[in-house]
């Protein structure tokens, strides 16, 4: 016996490339199950500047299409959308506000005037220590939550695919001190990960032949890095290239995380859903 429940809709806003998954949903004895309506993505041009809004009039041509209308979406966003920051939280700041205040402040320094115009949201960490801050433009969020809105489907979450990944993985993770490396095409996210805290951040861009310079991009980044941190395990997110031989190196002790999914997707899965499928 089960219940049919409203659909669920999965996007993940790539830089050039949107990826759509939409889900059927079901109450049965055993709890919330889901199988796979249907899976789509749609390629865009991006211009040199607010490519978002290129992204935007794409998603919304693809939730014009949808085959049924779902109760809700979550949103993954691309790194390419995202900036990073560790910022020192003391604790002589009162509060969440304050906080927010300050965290905005060390973004201006990073990244000068245009960090105003950013939406910003922290990690969820222990006081007083280092904080991992993300932020996006605040008006491309905007707009995000517009387009949904016009197509009368609720925008439940969204999330940069850098959390994302590192949540569907986290549990091999809390228990090392490592590097977390996580591939898009053309770009790099690179941190420091001990007991399952985040200590440093970093992206950059990378070209075709990444996968033959990457001991090299290792030894560079490790070597730029501002903390003392001697780990040589790194835990690579980069689904497509799962079976992949990497280069060998006598420094780093390379392990490629496969994205951990429902088993009832496991028939359907496709690496370039990944993420998506992962939610």
């Amino acid at each position: 016996m089960s219940l049919s429940l409203r659909d669920e809709l999965r996007v993940v806003i790539n830089r050039e490339q949107i990826q759509v998954l939409l889900l059927g949903r079901k109450l049965t004895l055993k709890g919330k199950q889901s199988r796979i309506i249907a899976k789509k993505s749609y390629s865009y041009a991006s211009g040199a500047e607010s490519f978002w809004d290129d992204a935007l009039k794409v998603l919304e041509t693809a939730l014009s299409e949808l085959s049924s209308k779902p109760a809700f979406a979550k949103v993954v966003l691309s790194n390419h959308f995202m900036s990073y920051a560790m910022v020192e939280l003391s604790q002589s700041l009162n509060g969440e506000e304050e906080e927010l205040a300050y965290a905005k402040h060390c973004f201006s320094q990073l990244y000068g005037s245009v960090a105003a115009t950013w939406d910003l949201r922290m990690s969820q960490d222990f006081a007083g220590t280092r904080q991992l801050v993300s932020a996006v433009d605040a008006q491309f969020l905007q707009n995000l939550r517009a387009t949904f809105a016009r197509a009368n489907v609720k925008l439940q979450s969204v999330q940069p695919y850098l959390m994302a990944a590192y949540n569907n993985c986290q549990s091999h993770l809390q228990n090392h001190e490592a590097w977390f490396v996580l591939y898009e095409h053309g770009h790099l996210c690179m941190g420091q990960v001990s007991q399952g805290h985040w200590g440093s951040i970093r992206t950059f861009n990378v070209g075709d032949d990444w996968i033959e310079k990457l001991n090299e991009i290792l030894d560079r980044e490790t070597y730029l890095s501002e903390l003392d941190f001697s780990s040589d395990k790194i835990f690579l997110w980069a689904p497509e290239y799962l079976k992949y031989e990497f280069p060998k190196n006598a420094r780093w002790k390379i392990h490629k995380l496969a994205p951990e999914i429902p088993a009832g997707f496991a028939k359907e899965y496709d690496e370039q859903f990944a993420i998506a499928m992962c939610g």
